[in-house]
């Protein structure tokens, strides 16, 4: 029954393609229960853990990717499998490739990968001839499946579309003109498209705002504060900052801080959050986050992962024979939309306030 109502949801989630953002409880037995931090309880269903799926990536260990961790133990428990976050803790797409490779070896159920760049490529299209279905998330190279080593589907931003959402919070709070630098880790296929989302948007609608610098800041926390002092120090006539990637708003804020800039001396809009851009928003030095709704990729991999698995979507009629005619059953892109975080709402997505859920079914 449970199977069915998988089935069932997945097929309405294709045709309509659109992005859901979970599946509560169906019903079924519960094994596991984790305090949500305000009294609710995280329940799952009774199922045999006889899968692997992986999830492969650079900079594994970064804040960012928290939430991602977060949702990987909760579709662990859910789903009753076990799922292994493997790959390089910092930068290091080569290392990432390595690690699919090895994870190759393992034949696994299924394998969630990052295209930050094109150093997967090769290794994913080892796995899918392999009959390892892969899946990306977060950002990829390319607008088809063949693009990504003919991985099942990108789950994620259309990350030029986020840039637009970005230009467009920053005229909400900073109205519709100024000087605008940009910071970034540039090179990193997500932050360049957004980058080029930000200008777009305000070309075509906002022609009074100037953008006067696009700084680099490695989305590296350090390398960040470094960038948001070379902001102050260098472009006295800024009246705004946009960060696309994770560090941006802790590495300004940070850096106001130490040159004791008061906080609102900038209007601030940036990306993701870390622990201290929510910090940072809730002492009023950054006006607002947009947010991937991250957890949302990884747990709708696993859905999909487990769907395909079970022959759902593999034997979807599509054709007589999907695989003899080459034909995907799923949408090649699967675009999330981004969330904006301010002042108002920021209480509700602290780490104290996230459940925590605990798992021997991932990373043991």
């Amino acid at each position: 029954m449970r199977t069915r109502k998988i089935i069932a949801l997945i097929m309405a989630l294709a045709l309509a393609a659109v992005i859901i953002a979970g599946c509560g409880n169906s019903g079924g037995q519960t094994t596991d229960e984790a305090d949500s931090g305000d009294g609710r309880d995280v329940s799952f269903h009774n199922l045999d853990p006889d899968r692997t799926y992986f999830m492969i990536s650079s900079h594994q260990a970064h804040p960012y990717f928290a939430d991602s961790h977060l949702a990987l133990r909760y579709a662990a428990e859910y789903f009753q499998v076990n799922i292994q976050a493997t790959g390089p803790d910092g930068w290091d797409t080569d290392a990432q490739a390595a690690a699919i490779d090895q994870a190759i070896a393992r034949a696994p159920a299924g394998i969630i990968t990052r295209f930050w760049d094109a150093s997967p490529l090769e290794a994913v299209r080892r796995a899918t001839a392999a009959g390892v279905p892969v899946i990306a998330t977060e950002t990829r190279i390319g607008t088809t499946s063949a693009d990504i080593g003919n991985a099942l589907t990108y789950i994620g931003l259309d990350n030029y579309v986020c840039g637009r959402d970005t230009a467009r919070e920053l005229v909400k709070h900073a109205g519709e003109s100024g000087k605008l630098v940009a910071m970034g880790n540039w090179g990193a296929s997500n932050t360049d498209a957004k980058l080029q989302g930000v200008k777009d948007y305000l070309a075509e609608f906002h022609p009074g705002w100037d953008l006067i610098a696009e700084v680099d800041d490695k989305a590296e926390t350090i390398a960040a504060i470094e960038a948001g002092k070379t902001v102050i120090n260098n472009y006295p006539d800024a009246t705004a900052i946009v960060g696309l990637d994770s560090s941006s708003g802790t590495g300004i804020s940070k850096a106001m801080e130490e040159l004791n800039v008061p906080a609102g001396t900038y209007y601030i809009v940036v990306h993701d959050r870390e622990p201290a851009t929510l910090e940072y928003i809730a002492a009023g030095y950054i006006h607002a986050t947009l947010i991937n709704k991250t957890g949302t990729d990884e747990y709708l991999a696993i859905l999909l992962f487990e769907d395909y698995n079970n022959g759902g979507l593999k034997n979807l009629p599509l054709s007589s024979n999907n695989a003899a005619a080459g034909i995907n059953p799923l949408p090649e892109n699967m675009f999330n939309t981004a969330f904006p975080i301010t002042a108002e709402n920021v209480q509700y997505f602290t780490a104290e306030a996230m459940p925590n859920i605990q798992t021997s079914l991932y990373n043991k």
